[in-house]
């Protein structure tokens, strides 16, 4: 066998071994987590920042009058993607650090509310030029938690390079961000980490309105996906437009028949509840695993060969 086959199979041999694919499999005990989840689709209007978290902040008190215990709100919630098409959008956009004014905000919020809160915003680190497309988490006890940046982002942003997982009290969740659904690589980098519940806030709409479910019909493939690849629930918190059709939704990871719509935004801002229970350890993509080793440590090593190879 060559030197690059033998590298292959020792990378993807690590890969498994840190993984512990069997073994967290197989240990796993089962316990049943209940949770209402809830999701904002809200309109922002370009350069209302002030009203546009105000509005949000507004809508985190009707979702903890519901009950709600993680409430997910959209995509640059803060600025809307208006601002996108304007001259040196970059340096003009309103941004801020993460954590900073916002994220103390929403903390405060979730500490009077006693619940988590994620939140879309254009993020500009101190003392640098570039933005960031992130969605920040805060939890009523532990404040702020931590922040996905998007990967697959708009040129505008710098990408994100982290693929983070965030301990709550119901277990761990991850974020994704809008066109991130286009790696599977991603999501299930997240539930491999541990996540038993994933977040989209997302910002896609089509002008005329009437046929976005079947213009958007790839995207709702595509995130009808990442919830049955990864056998965990998608909460998906789209922007509003009084004008537009949005596709906003809690879907179950069902593997048969039509999806399993738990909750479904139609054409108007609103907000949307539902109840959903998983097994906290019951983690499907390591029980794959488990069940064809040989798999994850071929594709593992692959994987490690392509990074190495675009170096």
């Amino acid at each position: 066998r060559s030197r690059a086959d033998l590298r292959a199979q020792a990378a993807g041999d690590s890969l498994a071994a840190a993984l512990g694919l069997r073994s967290l499999a197989m240990s796993a005990k089962k316990r049943r987590q209940k949770v209402r989840v809830g999701v904002v689709q809200m309109i922002s209007e370009k350069g209302e920042i002030e009203a546009n978290v105000a509005r949000a902040l507004d809508y985190c008190d009707k979702a903890a009058e519901k009950g709600v215990e993680i409430l997910c709100l959209p995509e640059c919630a803060s600025t809307g993607f208006e601002w996108l098409g304007d001259g040196d959008a970059a340096a003009r956009v309103y941004a801020e650090p993460v954590p900073g004014p916002m994220v103390e905000a929403f903390a405060e919020k979730a500490r009077a509310t006693g619940m988590y809160i994620i939140y879309g915003v254009v993020e500009r680190p101190r003392n640098s030029k570039k933005i960031y497309n992130t969605a920040f988490l805060v939890g009523p006890e532990e404040g702020y938690i931590g922040r996905h940046r998007k990967v697959h982002a708009e040129k505008v942003f710098a990408p994100g390079t982290e693929a983070p997982v965030f301990d709550t009290r119901y277990g761990k969740v991850g974020i994704f961000i809008c066109a991130d659904q286009r790696s599977p690589e991603l999501s299930r980098l997240l539930v491999f980490k541990g996540a038993r519940v994933l977040f989209q806030p997302t910002n896609y709409f089509h002008a005329d309105g009437v046929d976005i479910r079947r213009r958007y019909m790839g995207k709702c493939t595509a995130q009808r996906a990442r919830a049955m690849d990864n056998g965990v629930h998608l909460v998906i918190a789209n922007a509003g437009r009084p004008e537009y059709v949005n596709n906003s939704r809690i879907i179950e990871p069902n593997g048969q028949g039509p999806e399993n719509k738990l909750a479904y935004a139609t054409r108007k801002e609103q907000l949307l509840v539902a109840d959903i229970e998983y097994e906290r350890e019951d983690n499907r993509v390591l029980q794959a695993a488990a069940r064809t080793p040989w798999l994850f440590k071929e594709l593992g090593a692959e994987m490690v060969e392509a990074a190495r190879r675009r170096r």
